[in-house]
């Protein structure tokens, strides 16, 4: 027996999709019926062997570069995005105490993990204000989260300082707007935490 989870045909855009936790979110919900398209930053790894996905580059440190990310999902993928699941983030290899990090490092870990989750909201909530009530009925946002944001990590303050920031931060603003009943932020909000 199977479980129907109501997502037959659902449009769900997965950020960060070419390996790790975003790969396998496409994975699930390719078998669960929805229509993915998979985001990716610079390589598309083992998305471009997926035939049932549309797979779709784009920068999402870039305001212009998130808007034709949208746009290019719903007009290459059958409708407008319905779910995103904002997962993409950088962490960067080198262990780098704070006294030690360079502002280049901190600036761009922060552009990627926070101002690419903000753009990304953004644009898909301005989105929403026009969708349809089929669209409305299934629209959420899933952040993942990192247990280096509630925690810290050595080494790695601006990877954490971004996830703490997203689960802390932006996770509750963007789910109490929702709440604040603007006819326009009509998604769920469900922050996934990732044990590293």
């Amino acid at each position: 027996m199977s479980i129907n989870l109501g997502l037959e045909g659902v449009h769900v855009l997965v950020t960060g999709a070419a390996g790790g936790i975003g790969l396998e979110t496409v994975h699930t919900f390719r078998q669960l019926g929805a229509r993915v398209t998979a985001h990716y930053n610079s390589n598309i790894g083992e998305l471009a062997a997926l035939e049932d996905i549309v797979a779709i580059q784009a920068d999402v440190r870039d305001e212009s570069g998130v808007q034709n990310l949208l746009n290019d999902a719903a007009e290459k993928n059958g409708g407008p995005v319905s779910v995103l699941i904002v997962n993409h983030g950088i962490w960067p290899t080198n262990d780098a105490p704070i006294a030690d990090m360079r502002l280049d490092q901190w600036s761009n870990t922060l552009a990627v993990n926070l101002t690419g989750p903000f753009l990304l909201c953004r644009q898909y909530l301005q989105a929403l204000r026009s969708a349809s009530d089929a669209i409305k009925d299934t629209a959420s946002i899933i952040f993942i989260g990192s247990t280096a944001g509630k925690f810290g990590e050595a080494g790695h303050g601006d990877y954490s300082a971004t996830k703490s920031a997203l689960m802390y931060g932006l996770t509750p603003t963007v789910s109490s707007t929702r709440h604040q009943n603007h006819t326009f932020d009509t998604a769920d909000i469900v922050l996934c935490v990732a044990q590293e």
